[in-house]
């Protein structure tokens, strides 16, 4: 759709192809956002040569290629980051710098990159700045990770929260059903195997797998102090532990603001540049890619191209 009208049938010639994108996910996030959100998406049209859609599910990447042209400089995305990840994914080594819009539940990318958690003022900020930083893109399967990717219970939890149980029962509500999830979870043995930066090989075991190109994994929590989205390496963590108890206690310290759950005991960490992880039953064991369930083991992490992003 498009918040600009459409001229009468020869009321003036057809207008130039747009410079500017704008893509907003009316999903994303709480209900109560929606007014904020609308404003935010209708302060960006107001520029012209802007040319406003909603995303669709499911052919996010496919929907931005097709509308890319030459002409077009500066893609915004409103969304939560699944559909930031998504968006993003077409734009590696383009041209053109994408601006963030955060309508989502955690919104880790806006924080990681210093922009404002109001849609609006995150519109008026990301306008007025013409500074972009590169953000460091990973192949994952099939799949393009901005984020990160997790394999066991948060990709579990992930499989089973679904847009409108995410609008409806927000941070809160995914706490419980990560809570129910803990007393399910069969805490598999997976195995990660790869290359870090000074060229040795690593191998790490783990009953959950997480791989990190952001310091904020869950919200505001410094979780990956090391993790750099710029950098040519991905922060990997694996979980040793079969015990719920300790499982539980990973997870709080990475929602607690001053938490440091790499400090647990059994907790084990790499920085690598490529990895495999597989299973060692063999089965396919749940992932996520940029938090969207989309993903299953055994798979690759590689790098992948740039994104150039927009910050204040």
């Amino acid at each position: 759709m498009s918040f600009l009208s459409p001229p009468a049938p020869g009321a003036r010639p057809a207008a130039p192809p747009a410079t500017r994108l704008v893509f907003f996910n009316p999903a994303a996030g709480s209900a109560w956002q929606a007014r904020r959100v609308r404003r935010a998406v209708e302060a960006l049209a107001s520029v012209p040569g802007t040319a406003v859609h909603e995303t669709r599910p499911g052919a996010m990447a496919a929907q931005v290629r097709a509308l890319l042209t030459g002409a077009v400089t500066r893609m915004y995305v409103a969304g939560g980051d699944g559909t930031v990840g998504e968006m993003a994914g077409a734009l590696v080594d383009a041209p053109v710098a994408l601006g963030i819009i955060p309508t989502g539940t955690t919104n880790v990318l806006a924080r990681e990159f210093g922009i404002p958690l109001d849609p609006r003022r995150a519109a008026g900020a990301l306008e007025a700045s013409g500074r972009t930083l590169a953000l460091r893109a990973w192949h994952a399967g099939a799949h393009l990770a901005v984020l990160g990717a997790g394999v066991g219970w948060d990709a579990q939890v992930m499989a089973r929260s679904s847009q409108a149980f995410k609008r409806r029962a927000g941070r809160a509500g995914i706490g419980l059903l990560g809570l129910r999830e803990i007393m399910r979870y069969d805490f598999p043995p997976l195995v990660v195997t790869g290359t870090d930066e000074q060229g040795r090989a690593v191998t790490l075991r783990g009953t959950s797998v997480l791989f990190a190109s952001v310091k904020r994994w869950a919200g505001g929590n410094l979780g990956f102090p090391q993790a750099d989205p710029c950098d040519d390496v991905i922060d990997v963590v694996a979980l040793e532990s079969h015990s719920r108890l300790h499982l539980l206690a990973f997870w709080t310290l990475m929602v607690t603001p001053g938490g440091r759950p790499l400090r647990l005991p059994r907790v084990r960490s790499a920085r690598l540049v490529r990895a495999h992880v597989a299973c060692e039953e063999g089965r396919p064991i749940p992932a996520h890619v940029n938090g969207d369930p989309v993903l299953g083991t055994p798979f690759d992490l590689e790098p992948a191209g740039l994104v150039r992003v927009v910050v204040p």
